[in-house]
């Protein structure tokens, strides 16, 4: 079997996905350096256990990448800072909505459609989970 150059291959691809080193495989990888896949040989559990480790190791990492915010730009940084210090805090229009939904996309790895008839409590969450990113 040859070795694969992960690096070249669209992560979108079937092929990265079905190749790509999980969690299972670093434990094997593990346990084939440190002697023990030796003592214990290839057993059926190890392969299902493998196999599973991957699939949770991808999870994971879906999960850690959706939620884990990226940095914001500066020019991110001056356009949100004007929108705090707008005047009129209780308005918000479209130019401040499509703002935060990019936000949102951008930096909090959202998917969220710009809406005229949502009510101020969702702006307000949306606001409160910018404020809580820029703020670190």
């Amino acid at each position: 079997m040859s070795e694969i150059d992960y690096s070249k291959l669209d992560k979108r691809s079937k092929e990265y996905k079905q190749y790509k080193k999980g969690l299972g495989d670093l434990v094997e990888d593990i346990t084939k350096a440190t002697g023990i896949k030796k003592l214990v040989g290839d057993c059926e559990d190890c392969n299902k256990r493998k196999e599973t480790l991957n699939i949770v190791g991808h999870q994971l990492e879906y999960f850690f990448k959706k939620h884990c915010p990226n940095e914001f730009k500066q020019e991110d940084k001056d356009l949100w800072d004007s929108f705090i210090d707008r005047e009129n805090q209780n308005e918000i229009v479209l130019e401040h909505q499509l703002l935060i939904v990019r936000l949102l996309k951008d930096v909090l790895n959202m998917s969220v459609k710009p809406c005229s008839n949502c009510d101020a409590g969702i702006w307000k969450k949306y606001i409160q989970m910018i404020n809580t990113v820029y703020d670190k």
